[in-house]
């Protein structure tokens, strides 16, 4: 009965693992704007950084540290995060942590990955794949269940301590640690403590695998030169370029153009609405796509194909987001631009478990998932040029990016105006915040739905520019 049910506890336990992986790194992604609201794209960047210092280096030294203590050092890794993030005083503090969280996420894909190989790959990379997808549901349906609860950034954080527990609780109890730790042996890796060998006999027993068969596999791999593993990552081009592209293309979307909209996006409190929902649809697509595209992905030309389509996307956002003729209905292609992601993300994967060498599937997945994590750094700097541009097009006055694309002037002159207008007005008006004022024609000014300068009078300008720039960054 055991052997019976291995499959299928360990397809869970890979769902799980997916989702708890990338839980916290949506977490952040989520919650850029409590942050750094006004570079919202650099929260995506710090975010993945040490992800890709991770995949670009990993290839040549996870065959030295076992599987088992990866596990305990993410574990570790993520409850760090978490407090880090939740306490920092500074928007660097809370940063580092950003990036310890990117680290943690880098490490645990790209062994995850890897380590599907030691099983039934494809399913288990399904499984993979569609929890890594509900985790996007799963972030951005805690954040804004959070918000709806009104509770602050801190709170959300220290409840997500859970996490760490149940990775590890996951890995040990439920999947255990594979077969290949005992065969590199424990003179040969890193080892966590004595009882690693015994307990991957134990479950490599209830598996019932041919270890004899995957151990000449793995000495394939073991041998290789790091001239001759970086030549193999590079033959995985036909999988790598349409992942870059997928990737690249929607998190210019998401860090650029959707953190620019809002209906009308001169009010920042519908800017965050669309932020959040907008990615909040995303994931659901991706979700729908991880879980779904395995049975559809039979040949790389479906690769291809999606990463064209994510470029088409990119084009349409930046019309919806320069020359507004949406609203909430965007949300339709938002959904779309998820099913792109999910799907090349979960086709690439699944095709090359099955057409690589076996000996050489276990480098292979972990090797390939840098593609993904390479675009989204490009994405991010990208991001960083299209909010800043945008938000100049649009005349964004009440947040100042963090590049501002030629558009300087708009926010220095509002800076000067403010300090004028601050000399000579009287104490009353300026005391506890401007937007916060008793005067009745300052809270006139205030409700009115600006989309331009140019809509008001010179009186009123001067006012709704002290109001706007009350909450500036």
């Amino acid at each position: 009965m055991k052997d019976r049910l291995r499959p299928y506890r360990n397809i869970i336990a890979f769902w799980i693992l997916g989702l708890l992986n990338n839980f916290l790194y949506v977490v952040m992604n989520a919650g850029a704007e409590n942050i750094n609201e006004a570079g919202i794209a650099l929260v995506y960047l710090v975010n993945v950084l040490p992800t890709l210092l991770v995949k670009l280096t990993g290839p040549y030294w996870f065959h030295y540290v076992s599987y088992r203590c990866r596990i305990n050092f993410n574990s570790a890794l993520m409850a760090l995060c978490l407090v880090i993030v939740a306490w920092g005083q500074s928007t660097g503090v809370k940063l580092l942590g950003v990036a310890i969280c990117s680290l943690a996420s880098g490490i645990g894909e790209a062994s995850l990955l890897a380590m599907a190989s030691f099983y039934e790959a494809k399913p288990c990379l399904a499984a993979w794949s569609s929890g890594t997808g509900f985790a996007g549901i799963a972030g951005y349906a805690w954040a804004l269940a959070f918000g709806a609860a009104d509770t602050c950034f801190q709170v959300q954080l220290m409840v997500a301590l859970w996490i760490p527990i149940a990775w590890s609780l996951t890995f040990f109890y439920i999947l255990g640690p594979p077969w290949i730790d005992k065969e590199r042996g424990a003179d040969k890796i890193v080892a966590c403590d004595d009882g690693e060998i015994s307990s991957s006999e134990s479950v490599a027993s209830d598996m019932g695998s041919d270890t004899t068969e995957h151990s000449a596999s793995e000495l394939v791999t073991a041998q290789l030169s790091s001239k001759e593993r970086f030549c193999f990552i590079l033959g995985l081009w036909p999988y790598m370029v349409p992942l870059f592209l997928v990737y690249t293309a929607e998190y210019t979307i998401q860090a650029g153009f959707w953190a620019a909209m809002g209906f009308p996006v001169t009010n920042r409190a519908s800017r965050h609405a669309w932020y959040k929902w907008a990615n909040f649809t995303y994931q659901i697509g991706v979700f729908i796509s991880r879980t779904s595209f395995v049975l559809i992905c039979k040949n790389r030309k479906l690769l291809w194909l999606g990463g064209v389509l994510q470029l088409l996307m990119v084009g349409f956002f930046a019309a919806a987001a320069t020359k507004p003729f949406g609203s909430w209905w965007l949300l339709a292609p938002a959904l779309f631009v998820g099913f792109l992601g999910g799907g090349v993300y979960v086709g690439a994967y699944s095709l090359i478990a099955q057409e690589q060498d076996p000996a050489y599937v276990e480098l292979a997945l972990s090797s390939a998932s840098v593609a993904d994590t390479f675009g989204i750094i490009v994405a991010d700097i990208l991001g960083l040029i299209v909010q800043g541009c945008v938000f100049g097009h649009m005349e964004v006055l009440d947040t100042s990016p963090d590049f501002k694309c030629g558009y300087d002037e708009i926010w220095s002159h509002l800076n000067r105006t403010l300090a004028s207008m601050a000399s000579r007005m009287p104490p009353e008006l300026v005391q506890d915040g401007i937007h916060r004022t008793k005067t009745p024609y300052i809270q006139r000014i205030g409700s009115l739905k600006v989309v331009s300068l140019a809509d008001l009078s010179d009186s009123e300008k001067t006012c709704s520019i002290c109001i706007a720039a009350s909450s500036i960054t």
